[in-house]
């Protein structure tokens, strides 16, 4: 009978246990389920009937019956049955002839690049590919003259050499001549004679301020001429003297572009390269005689200022790059006259407004670059509302922009970059599945469980004041994580297909900044309790007679200051950084921990917070805990290791092992983005939602759930409601209270008994110390009722 008694009661409390694993089991399985959900039912759904899309989606082919959505296009994976989705991801329908022929070039094998034909191959010297002669930093002073007629291409760049009429005459056969960095300052008359097959010319890195037309006799076949890193302040008398010229290489100048003579023999390339020059702005003379150009690069000037018409003889202008100037306004006129322009970028200008009307003037254009750039809300209306205009529609289909919620204003561009934050979609605050399931999952667990630490401290009045005073307030901390994992939840169901609508709105809000400090102020808040708790208990186990006593008082003054301190931490940039988007801003969950676009406005600071303090805190914790758990090891070292001592062990490597779990891939993941290392987007928002609060949601379980006391009253609680009688065990913590352990830390002297440990009170008695008393905050005697005080 006794037998079947406990056979019984083992079932009985087994059933009990089994419930609790069905739920974690149906929780598995919802994430599971979500995570092995196939790719068409997430990405693709019929066209509507009227045979188009929805909003944000895109047909697959153009009489296609399934339609995608705007973030699966030209993301290197197919989703579409046969792969429309990735067929005109390639941007290179503005191409200049060189990249197009580049990337046309066959790629040769090692022995076919290393192959010579040539007779004479001079010290010093390479031959490569039967007739191409490399001869770098060769310490020549002029042009060999022994060297093999039928040489191809001679490559001589930092070499000093002084050249001189009819240097090349013996090379007739050269197409392609290198004399970058040579320290020419000027080119003889007659110095090219001969070279009439000569197709391409470097002369980069030279002093070189003008070349004269008797300079470039016999170059009539040359069509790519490269002049980078010179001293030209003018091309015009350049362009007249070489009627095959093509492609001209000008960058890094004194080029302004003011007070233009253009020859009327003049022959102009369909390349110009004007790159970090001295141009401010750009007039209608600026361009003139230029009809011709199919690709123009401007990029790194001073260019402030466009005049309307500038670029009105600009008919077969295919690539205008405008990047990194300083322009701030951009009028209707301003591209008037590009009618073959496909690609325009703007990145890195300072713009402040751009007219609606700007790319009605650019029908052609299908690829935009506004990357590195911070548009306002006027700007974004603006270039979507010329886009959407059903009049005249725009071609656009490549846009790249800074920001992923910069792509809901666009929302008929197949191909927009960045295709996500990690976060968010076009569609979906939270664009996955998993993290749907798992910000739920996260902050149902972190609110039940704290909620019951609280409820649980103030039903328990016997507890001790101070220890139940910091669990209190760490509760609350953590509490408030799992407000701020709810309010995220609710608004991704809130913006559940619509939130392109709503997306530049919520997080300019108040409501997305008040929900960052409450994020920003539980995390702090956290993080500093935890190094404050772990220091007061190093002290209290390594020094408990040398440590000062923590008063009640002391404890609310610190805790107090702690509060203080971490809404300060959290509310301060909200008045420095008081830009449209703010501090807070900067994505979805409205939380700055920055890993997606390391160097936002705030950056330094978010480094600071979440880097430096962050990580002396969690130095702290595992500072202290390792030298308490050494401490009681020392005296402990002629016992054998017993029940107790091994649920301490594996308490205090749980508890730092979740601080560091939680903490130090963050604090990794922050420096490797401030390095320039490249974060994968969607790492970010499972650090955000299930990584950072992972921590809140554990908190409970280490300090209040596998305390001794708290298994008391739950089995007290379970035997008394469930008639489940659970088994009698001897059990030293059942008998004393944590005050009494913790008081006798303070006035204990340690003595050494039979390999135990035993602590002399100063009534004479002798108690026991069970290794819980680590994990509970100094109470003073005067705390300490009289029963208290007996024991």
């Amino acid at each position: 009978m006794q037998g079947q008694r406990r056979e019984g009661t083992r079932s009985s409390c087994h059933g009990s246990t089994w419930s609790h694993q069905q739920l974690v089991s149906f929780a598995l399985i919802v994430f599971m389920a979500s995570s092995w959900s196939p790719a068409y039912s997430a990405t693709l759904q019929p066209v509507l009937t009227d045979g188009t899309c929805s909003l944000g989606w895109f047909p697959c082919g153009e009489n296609g019956s399934l339609c995608l959505e705007q973030r699966f296009f030209c993301d290197l994976q197919q989703h579409c049955p046969t792969g429309e989705d990735e067929a005109d991801c390639l941007d290179n329908k503005a191409d200049t002839h060189l990249t197009q022929r580049i990337l046309n070039k066959p790629v040769l094998r090692w022995e076919e690049r290393h192959k010579c034909t040539l007779t004479h191959v001079p010290e010093h010297c390479k031959c490569r590919i039967n007739t191409r002669l490399h001869c770098p930093r060769a310490g020549l002073k002029k042009v060999p003259q022994n060297l093999d007629p039928d040489m191809t291409a001679l490559l001589l760049p930092n070499n000093s050499l002084a050249l001189e009429k009819n240097s090349f005459a013996k090379y007739r056969k050269l197409r392609l001549l290198h004399l970058g960095g040579t320290g020419l300052t000027e080119m003889p008359e007659g110095v090219f004679r001969g070279l009439n097959n000569l197709t391409k010319l470097f002369l980069t890195h030279n002093l070189l301020r003008e070349l004269r037309p008797e300079s470039l006799e016999d170059l009539e076949s040359l069509i790519h001429l490269d002049l980078t890193d010179n001293r030209f302040t003018e091309f015009d008398g350049i362009l007249t003297s070489l009627p095959s010229l093509d492609t001209v290489w000008l960058n890094g100048n004194l080029i302004t572009l003011k007070g233009r003579i253009v020859s009327p023999n003049a022959h102009f390339p369909q390349e110009l390269f004007l790159e970090n020059n001295q141009i401010e702005e750009l007039t209608k003379d600026s361009l003139i005689g230029l009809s011709g150009l199919h690709s123009l690069y401007l990029r790194h000037n001073k260019i402030s200022r466009i005049e309307d018409g500038a670029f009105a003889e600009q008919k077969l202008l295919v690539d205008l790059e405008l990047n990194f100037n300083r322009i701030q306004y951009i009028h209707p006129d301003t591209f008037l006259g590009l009618d073959s322009l496909v690609s325009l970028n703007l990145d890195g200008n300072p713009l402040v407004s751009m007219a609606e009307a700007t790319f009605k003037r650019i029908p052609l254009l299908a690829s935009l670059h506004l990357y590195q750039m911070e548009l306002s809300t006027e700007l974004l209306l603006n270039i979507s509302d010329a886009h959407m205009d059903s009049e005249s529609p725009t071609n656009l289909y490549h846009v790249y922009f800074k920001r992923f919620r910069y792509c809901g204003y666009l929302p008929s561009v197949p191909d927009c970059w960045p295709k996500t934050d990690g976060v968010s979609s076009f569609e979906h605050l939270l664009v996955r599945m998993e993290l749907r399931v798992g910000v739920w999952l996260v902050a149902m667990l972190t609110l039940l469980g704290n909620m019951t630490v609280l409820f649980g401290r103030v039903l328990n009045r016997d507890d001790n004041k101070i220890l139940s005073l910091f669990i209190r307030n760490l509760a609350v901390a953590d509490l408030c994580t799992g407000v701020y994992l709810l309010v995220m939840a609710s608004k991704d169901l809130q913006f559940r297909s619509e939130y392109h609508e709503h997306a530049y709105y919520w997080m300019s809000s108040w409501q997305c900044t008040i929900t960052g400090v409450l994020a920003v102020t539980s995390s702090e808040v956290s993080v500093m309790i935890l190094s404050f708790m772990s220091v007061e208990r190093w002290l209290c186990i390594t020094w408990p007679l040398g440590s000062p006593k923590l008063s009640l008082g002391r404890a609310k003054l610190a805790l107090v200051v702690i509060w203080a301190a971490g809404f300060a931490l959290a509310i301060a940039p909200v008045f420095y950084y008081t830009n449209r988007q703010g501090f807070y801003g900067t994505n979805g969950l409205c939380f700055p921990l920055h890993l997606d676009d390391p160097w936002v406005p705030g950056w330094m600071y978010s480094a600071v917070v979440f880097v430096g303090l962050n990580q002396l805190g969690v130095v702290m914790i595992l500072i202290s805990y390792t030298w308490m758990f050494c401490s009681i090891r020392k005296t402990r070292a002629n016992t054998p290791l017993a029940l107790g001592d091994r649920e301490f062990a594996i308490r205090f490597f749980f508890i730092v092992f979740t601080d560091c779990v939680c903490w130090i891939p963050i604090i990794i993941l922050r420096v490797l983005a401030l390095s320039s290392t490249n974060i994968p987007p969607e790492l970010y928002a499972w650090v955000v939602v299930v990584l950072l609060p992972v921590n809140s949601a554990i908190n409970p379980f280490l300090y209040t759930f596998t305390t001794t006391k708290f298994r008391t009253h739950a089995k007290r609680l379970f035997s008394d409601g469930a008639n489940c009688r659970w088994p009698q065990r001897r059990d030293s913590a059942t008998v004393e209270s944590e005050v009494t352990r913790t008081s006798t830390l303070r006035t204990a002297t340690y003595k050494w008994n039979n390999g135990r440990d035993i602590f002399h009170l100063n009534n004479g008695t002798t108690q026991s110390i069970d290794d819980s008393a680590v994990l509970d905050v100094t109470k003073t005697k005067e705390d300490q009722s009289p029963a208290e005080t007996k024991l």
